[in-house]
């Protein structure tokens, strides 16, 4: 399981559209967005059509809410993270998991060479471990959800504790 790459797991995500904003939107037009669409960030592209930034819910609490910024006139461009980690799909979800878990990313930007593949986040790696594959009934889901959480708990703490080693 921790064998599949992350261009996997974007291929068997609900949303397959990469729900981004332009630069000069609002914090407040971000948030219904990403309200909407029920997703916690956005990217904002450039006028190349390249990411530029992320804009995130840790964003929106650290820069806006925080700081007391209004943000029915905040840009986002004013308060996004201009830093954009990214992995190529071929990346192994167990690589990806160890680098948002060292580095308290909750998410990374899927690109191969220069295209925009999708944009993965903590929660979709947690909720493609947790859910089956394949179908189930109903009698034996809460069993195998329970067995496939403590699996990921045991591979993320193998992982922060350095003994699961790194995969070529």
């Amino acid at each position: 399981m921790l064998l599949h790459t992350v261009g996997y797991v974007i291929q068997s995500k609900r949303l397959q559209e990469l729900v981004s904003v332009p630069e000069s939107a609002t914090v407040q037009q971000a948030a219904e967005i990403m309200s909407g669409k029920q997703v916690g960030a956005v990217v904002i592209p450039n006028r190349d059509g390249r990411v530029e930034g992320i804009f995130t819910e840790r964003d929106l609490m650290r820069r806006v809410v925080t700081e007391g910024r209004d943000p029915k006139t905040t840009r986002v461009s004013e308060v996004m993270s201009h830093i954009v980690h990214h992995v190529p799909s071929t990346t192994s979800v167990e690589e990806a998991l160890r680098l948002m878990v060292m580095h308290g990313y909750r998410h990374l930007l899927v690109m191969d060479d220069t295209e925009v593949q999708g944009l993965i986040s903590m929660r979709d790696l947690m909720h493609w471990f947790i859910m089956p594959d394949t179908p189930m009934a109903h009698e034996g889901r809460y069993g195998h959800i329970v067995a496939r959480t403590q699996e990921a708990i045991r591979t993320i703490q193998e992982m922060k504790s350095g003994e699961r080693p790194l995969k070529p």
